[in-house]
């Protein structure tokens, strides 16, 4: 027979095993994953997406003993694999890629049946950063050059990028503020077509992003000018940064892993915490570094905040810039 104390000890322990949720301070212990995880992947395979899930996919099954099962939805920029996201049991056995600029701009210039407030940021992975490449050939040599040209013929300087709206589209738009220019921003229909077409000497220079022309400019064949960070890259350490120029703004493309509004907070903790701790290890860092891949941590609190830093900087960029004919034909 159990007293009033032994009676409430053991409600207690009861829903606590009902929920599988236990407080221990500030954190908490959750029993999952108990089955497969479906990653939603918004691009066809190949693409940075891929590359993404393939550097962190093994450790995590590692340390999570489960599986990943990527499952894409590629079309509308991403916006297929969100809506299915947006519309998920919100129980952690659904996540998504995320990436920037798409997230979170997309529900901003067009209409989209999920917003961002039904996504939960859990973690972000890898912060590709933009930088301003040109032909290994060209007469530019330093952003200097670049921005003595644009003074004296403005409008005329042709610089690509992968697509607009695009992390490099709203970049190019940031420098025009920042240097006081005005550039020819040539949208493509992505990445591999805006440095092909500088390596072909078609346009003056490309903004992309640092994995992408990597290979290229290790092979000498185009060569950067700056890049888009606080500070200088550990990948390529003899290129500059904008800001250390006088221009203060940076750029990159982010992916990272959203799940369903509403779901537990222990759940999303548990998943963000795993993901640091792969992150973290010596062999991780390696492979990153080796690979050219610009490892960018960020937790639950600081991703949430970091989308919308960028929704905050994208929109009025899209409103002044993003209804000219370029643009709408770049969309």
């Amino acid at each position: 027979m159990l007293g009033r104390k032994g009676y409430a000890v053991t409600v207690f322990l009861a829903v606590a095993l009902a929920t599988n949720v236990f407080a221990q301070g500030t954190s908490a212990k959750v029993d999952y994953p108990r089955k497969p995880i479906n990653t939603l992947i918004g691009f066809a395979p190949g693409g940075g997406s891929d590359v993404m899930i393939s550097m962190v996919r093994p450790h995590l099954e590692k340390v999570l003993k489960t599986t990943f099962v990527p499952v894409y939805k590629p079309g509308s920029g991403s916006d297929i694999a969100l809506t299915e996201l947006a519309t998920s049991k919100p129980d952690g056995y659904t996540v998504v890629i995320t990436c920037t600029p798409q997230v979170p701009i997309n529900a901003y210039v067009r209409e989209t049946s999920y917003k961002i407030s039904d996504l939960a940021f859990a973690a972000n992975v890898v912060t590709d950063p933009g930088i301003f490449v040109v032909r290994a050939e060209s007469p530019y040599k330093t952003i200097a050059d670049v921005i003595k040209a644009a003074k004296e013929k403005p409008d005329t300087l042709s610089i690509g990028v992968s697509s607009a709206p695009g992390d490099d589209w709203f970049a190019m738009h940031m420098f025009e503020g920042a240097a006081q220019v005005k550039l020819n921003i040539v949208p493509f229909s992505g990445d591999g077509p805006s440095w092909q077409a500088a390596l072909a000497g078609h346009i003056d220079a490309t903004a992309n992003n640092l994995s992408i022309v990597y290979p290229q400019l290790r092979g000498g064949k185009l060569r950067a000018l700056a890049i888009m960070t606080d500070q200088r890259s550990p990948i390529v350490p003899d290129v500059p940064t904008f800001k250390e120029l006088g221009y203060n703004f940076t750029s990159g493309s982010s992916r990272g892993f959203a799940m369903p509004k509403n779901t537990p907070k222990a759940i999303i903790d548990l998943f963000a915490s795993t993901v640091k701790q792969v992150m973290g290890t010596e062999e991780f860092k390696g492979l990153a570094l080796k690979t050219a891949f610009p490892s960018d941590y960020q937790g639950p609190e600081e991703y949430t905040a970091y989308i919308k830093k960028l929704d905050i900087a994208y929109r009025p960029l899209w409103d002044k810039y993003g209804k000219s004919p370029d643009a709408a034909a770049a969309k």
